[in-house]
């Protein structure tokens, strides 16, 4: 057997990557985000820590590296939950809620031509359990303050689901946008950017409302974070946005071989 062959042999595809992603890719860009947890963006409402710069690249992952990007954003929230506590206060649940659920939900927002079947009742369901939980259920049963003022409540709530589950729902989520996300020029730009909002509002919900039901966040400060992230999401969506398309553009531009489900 020559050595060109045992080279074949030894470095196959099964062995050198994850649905169509470069294992090493997915290892470097983990350590990526990982590193950038240590870079504070956004403190909680209320104090105890903040949110790291690494939520931008998890929810660039999946638009780069396909559904292996989510393996590289539970990598690097691993990562960060080692080397900056303080960006992932809750341990291993935040390396799921800060560190990997970004990932998720845009992952199903850009690709929901092909997974609207779950993103949409997916999205309704953590809509409605947001809206209820932990303040009207389970309340004064789990030591929290109950009964929120309404219907305020609910119409805070209400912005950080409801226009993008019809979003998701609609032509506009099911067709267009993933459409537009692999076109040149400015369709690229509002594709993208609609797929990570809306990944991105729902990824919120989650990650709120667990913080609010384990430190017992009163409903006034509940309803401060409410108002603090109604517009830091969208603007974190169009950073998110800037930064990703020039990578995308180079990588199509690369001759790299192309990812399944990636954008690129």
């Amino acid at each position: 057997m020559s050595g060109e062959e045992v080279v074949k042999e030894r470095v196959t595809p099964s062995k050198t990557k994850l649905w169509g992603a470069s294992i090493a890719w997915i290892v470097v860009y983990g350590a990526l985000i990982g590193v950038t947890s240590l870079i504070p963006i956004f403190p909680y409402v209320g104090g105890g820590g903040f949110l790291p710069l690494c939520v931008v690249f998890e929810a660039m992952a999946p638009l780069i590296l396909g559904p292996a990007g989510i393996i590289s954003a539970f990598i690097g929230g691993v990562i960060g939950m080692f080397i900056m506590p303080a960006a992932f206060p809750l341990g291993l649940l935040d390396v799921f809620l800060t560190g990997t659920l970004p990932a998720i939900t845009v992952a199903l927002t850009i690709r929901d031509d092909k997974l609207w079947y779950i993103t949409v009742p997916v999205f309704a369901i953590i809509g409605i359990f947001f809206t209820i939980f932990p303040y009207h259920w389970p309340g004064a049963a789990a030591g929290l303050e109950a009964n929120p003022p309404e219907p305020m409540y609910s119409l805070l709530a209400a912005w950080y689901w409801v226009p993008w589950l019809i979003i998701e729902a609609s032509p506009l989520g099911r067709k267009l946008v993933p459409q537009w996300a692999l076109e040149a020029g400015k369709k690229r730009y509002w594709g993208v950017f609609i797929a990570v909002i809306s990944g991105m509002m729902i990824w919120w919900m989650p990650w709120a409302i667990t913080y609010w039901y384990l430190l017992k966040y009163p409903i006034a400060l509940a309803i401060a974070t409410f108002i603090a992230y109604s517009w830091w999401v969208p603007a974190l969506s169009v950073i998110i946005t800037i930064i990703t398309i020039p990578i995308i553009e180079g990588l199509r531009r690369s001759g790299l071989p192309k990812i399944p489900w990636a954008i690129w």
